[in-house]
């Protein structure tokens, strides 16, 4: 899973369907995209099958459940069970072992740093230490989708899901219709893995609209303008993922602005 992945310089819609129909029964595991800070793939495992425990000394590495249901271990923590919409996260330096339960397959995003190596090990502790003392996000271990959505309640929100030096995960909760303020960003490609409902992003000028469903990712290059759009009847969740710094510019409020790419 340390394949060196070209970054595109083309938007992506990347459609779960199309990619689980592409392999057979599990396990396998697909390269889809790359951000130079980050490289993305699809995890597809069996019910009753765990991955090789090893560590990350140098990045957070972190996972969004598109389906199944998942048991990790994470440090010397008590066991966690996520499930769709879930993201749980390993932060440098701490073991992860990982199993599918249940009786389907288990689907996971992974997000982990380009050349990074898996081959660092560790054996777990005798005695479990409990979670940090936190109940909101950003950087839990575990966040729970259907306890933030309980949380925030009526759309529109956002929150920080993940915040460390290379990326800034933000969790964007919008009701049927919403829409963000269409910007872009010069220094940084952003992407989207969505969680729930059906959007559309306008990207540039002139290019076929994108209308991305739950598991689709969308991926944006840097300076591409784009304008999302919650689209049907039930609301959207979308995971965007960005620079820490995040610089946004709204060239269409301001026309002072350097205009975005084509």
């Amino acid at each position: 899973m340390a394949q060196q992945q070209t970054v595109s310089t083309e938007p992506l819609h990347i459609s779960l369907q199309d990619v689980v129909a592409r392999h057979g029964e599990p396990p396998w595991f697909e390269p889809l995209l790359s951000d130079g800070r980050n490289n993305a793939g699809l995890i597809c495992n069996a019910p009753g099958t765990s991955n090789d425990a090893h560590i990350h000394d140098d990045f957070n590495e972190w996972w969004i459940v598109l389906g199944g249901e998942i048991v990790w271990e994470v440090g010397d923590h008590p066991a966690l069970y996520a499930r769709k919409g879930d993201v749980v996260i390993s932060p440098a330096g701490t073991r992860h072992m990982i199993s599918t339960v249940g009786d389907e397959p288990s689907l996971r995003l992974v997000i982990n740093k380009p050349g990074s190596n898996h081959s660092i090990k560790r054996p777990r502790a005798d005695d479990t230490i409990p979670f940090p003392d936190k109940t909101l996000p950003p950087n839990l271990v575990h966040t729970r989708l259907d306890k933030l959505m309980a949380h925030f309640g009526e759309p529109p929100w956002s929150t920080p899901v993940l915040d460390d030096d290379r990326n800034k995960a933000n969790l964007i909760c919008h009701g049927p219709g919403m829409t963000n303020n269409a910007h872009w960003h010069p220094d940084f490609d952003e992407w989207w893995t969505i969680l729930a409902g059906e959007l559309t992003w306008e990207v540039g000028e002139g290019r076929p609209m994108i209308h991305a469903r739950d598991g689709d990712i969308v991926f944006v290059p840097r300076g591409m303008r784009h304008h999302i759009s919650t689209v049907g009847s039930e609301t959207s969740l979308r995971l965007a993922l960005t620079t820490p710094e995040s610089l946004h510019i709204y060239s269409d409020d301001d026309k002072a602005a350097p205009p975005p790419r084509a």
